[in-house]
């Protein structure tokens, strides 16, 4: 890999060297730098003067482009590095960014040969408006990947919705993003769904885990007014706060660490509605491990909320 290294970098060195001394002997050339030698020369060359000029335009544009690509390169593939983009992604931005610089460079290139520059811009506008026209949605698409790539709107792993779909993103590609659709109570349906990337122009996405996989879950108990309202307001901190010390707490504050002064403990809320009340116990949870988790408390729940003065339910005429 080393001796590769090293004569790729002679090669292109002898390159450049050439392509100097090729660009002084032809201002020299122009300029009558050659002294006696200029006869001899205008004589030979001068029907070719003006190709070679365009020739050495030619490389000289090549030579700069080449340079600008392996200095920028680098530097955009260390940022996009720094900021945790996959391997893939940088990969295909790069090749995208070289194209453009590229496509770029022959259009200055043709400014710089052709006189009827005017012409010829406009007939690069005109197909350039009938390439766009016709691949409006390929290109809404890839203006999306490159906003979701940029401003990290979602990534893999992460639960979105988006257009009225919810699931967890398992591939982003330059015109689609796969998720795997989930149910509400978070369970996956089997469906894996494709979304085009011009969805994130145009349509609000929530994104449920963005940066951490952990999620806000709520327990809602509902009581009539003719329960003991304080025992159960008790019960229910109690046991929720219990479980959340025992089986979450840890696991949270590694993941947070000093962001976790927030999350220390449930959060409740107490509700009074036209027939009855509810309490509401919020906890943050690995979204992974959210419904085994809920389900566990409100087991735990049930059982020590089974007593006399509880009543549980919506209708507050129970019979008893």
């Amino acid at each position: 890999m080393m001796h590769e290294r090293k004569g790729r970098s002679s090669n292109i060195f002898i390159s450049f060297i050439l392509l100097i001394l090729a660009v002084f002997a032809y201002i020299a050339l122009k300029t009558k730098g050659f002294g006696y030698l200029n006869e001899i020369f205008e004589t030979l060359l001068k029907p070719y003067l003006d190709l070679l000029g365009n020739i050495l335009i030619i490389l000289i544009v090549f030579a700069v482009t080449y340079l600008f690509l392996k200095l920028t390169s680098k530097i955009i593939r260390k940022y996009l590095e720094r900021i945790g983009r996959s391997k893939r992604n940088i990969k295909l931005l790069l090749t995208v960014y070289k194209y453009f610089i590229w496509i770029l460079m022959i259009f200055i290139t043709f400014s710089l040969l052709f006189k009827q520059i005017g012409s010829l811009i406009t007939s690069i506008g005109l197909i350039g408006f009938g390439i766009t026209f016709a691949l409006q949605k390929p290109i809404l698409n890839f203006v999306g990947w490159i906003t979701i790539i940029f401003s990290r709107t979602y990534q893999i792993g992460d639960i979105i919705s988006i257009n009225n779909i919810s699931g967890k993103v398992y591939d982003i590609r330059v015109m689609y993003t796969s998720i795997s659709e989930l149910n509400l109570d978070g369970d996956s349906t089997g469906k894996s769904i494709s979304i085009p990337n011009e969805f994130v122009l145009t349509t609000p996405v929530i994104n449920f885990t963005k940066g951490t996989s952990y999620i806000w879950d709520t327990i809602t108990i509902y009581l009539t007014y003719q329960s003991n309202w304080k025992k159960a307001l008790k019960i229910v901190q109690e046991v929720v706060q219990n479980y959340y010390n025992k089986n979450i707490k840890n696991e949270a504050r590694k993941m947070f660490k000093e962001d976790f002064k927030e999350y220390e403990n449930i959060i409740t809320r107490f509700s009074l509605y036209e027939k009855g009340i509810t309490i509401k116990v919020r906890y943050i949870v690995d979204f992974d491990k959210s419904n085994e988790i809920k389900k566990e408390i409100n087991q735990e729940l049930l059982t020590k909320l089974q007593v006399k003065d509880i009543i549980l339910g919506k209708i507050e005429d129970i019979k008893r």
